[in-house]
């Protein structure tokens, strides 16, 4: 470790404050807990010990200042709602206006998120709820499916795939994916066809790595690798040098309302305890018996009815009589 370069770079504090708060802190600790030469810096064995419980406690700590600031927004009449681009579709608007109107104390604050986090805030406690993609892997986690549609393979225009009106995982044995940039496993299973069932080698082969939708509309479009992604992408993002194939031999994405539940923000009353836990697209829709949460009153009546989307763009969206419908 070259404590000038760490301190500098990634600290931005001086070697000589950084030696001080480590005197400090070995002090305090009543142990020396790194051990430093000319040519390089170690833990002791007390060291060790000492930082995998820190590391703890940092992450309680900032559960704890989320958990205040959620409660905060509750006092202050704010909910905080996370989304991403494939998770907004045509239901941001109407449910947001929906909600505004019947709850004028309420202030919503929208905040969108990348491919690196697809809980949308949840994890980090910045969200109160979330529109999200299952699976995402957070325990203790409510969710209210709104629908299903088909993933769907964006190709560059000149593929050999784009000619057909659909494709199987067999066609895509031997091409190139890209991967979302994410420590989420299951999310990254589900979007790179791990979750196939299918034998390691016969999945695509996974390229490059993505942190946003439009990284992997670039990657695609320059011939680099294929996506897989939501056939309502052909909708809502459309480029004329993609275009996008539904995988018909493999469960669609299930988009869901989510937020956390009791043991994370205390009792919440109606919420069957098997809803909450690490959510998966095949989950069966549950709805809460009696206490509806503030996130429950975002989706109000607009209950949408799951039908299948269109091989091209996707489901689409209808109103009617206060009530969105899929068609």
């Amino acid at each position: 470790m070259n404590f000038t370069r760490a301190t500098q770079e990634s600290l931005y504090i001086s070697q000589q404050g950084i030696s001080q708060s480590i005197a400090e802190l070995e002090r305090d600790v009543g142990a020396a807990l790194l051990e430093r030469t000319t040519r390089n810096v170690a833990l002791t064995e007390a060291g060790e010990e000492f930082l995998p419980a820190t590391r703890r406690a940092l992450v309680e700590l900032d559960a704890g200042v989320e958990a205040a600031r959620r409660v905060q927004r509750r006092q202050l009449g704010v909910l905080k709602m996370g989304f991403t681009v494939s998770s907004a579709l045509e239901l941001m608007p109407p449910i947001v206006d929906t909600f505004r109107s019947r709850y004028p104390d309420l202030t919503i604050e929208l905040e969108s998120f990348n491919l690196n986090d697809p809980s949308c805030g949840l994890l980090s406690g910045e969200s109160d709820a979330a529109f999200v993609r299952l699976p995402i892997d957070l325990p203790d986690l409510c969710t209210e499916h709104i629908f299903v549609e088909s993933r769907a393979a964006g190709l560059p225009r000149g593929h050999s795939l784009a000619a057909s009106e659909s494709v199987r995982l067999k066609d895509l044995a031997d091409q190139t994916i890209s991967a979302p940039r994410t420590a989420d496993a299951s999310w990254r299973a589900f979007w790179t066809l791990r979750d196939s069932g299918l034998e390691e080698e016969l999945p695509p082969r996974i390229g490059p790595v993505n942190s946003s939708v439009e990284e992997e509309m670039e990657t695609v479009s320059a011939g680099m690798a294929l996506s897989v992604t939501m056939i309502s992408m052909a909708r809502l993002a459309p480029r004329a040098s993609i275009v996008y194939r539904p995988i018909v031999d493999v469960p669609g994405s299930v988009l869901a309302l989510a937020w956390h539940g009791a043991a994370r923000h205390g009792p919440h009353r109606g919420i069957p305890r098997g809803n909450r836990r690490s959510a998966r697209p095949g989950d069966r829709h549950r709805r809460p018996r009696r206490g509806r949460s503030l996130a429950l009153k975002l989706i109000g009546e607009w209950a949408p009815r799951e039908e299948p989307g269109g091989a091209d763009n996707g489901p689409s969206v209808r109103r009617g009589r206060g009530r969105l419908s899929f068609g």
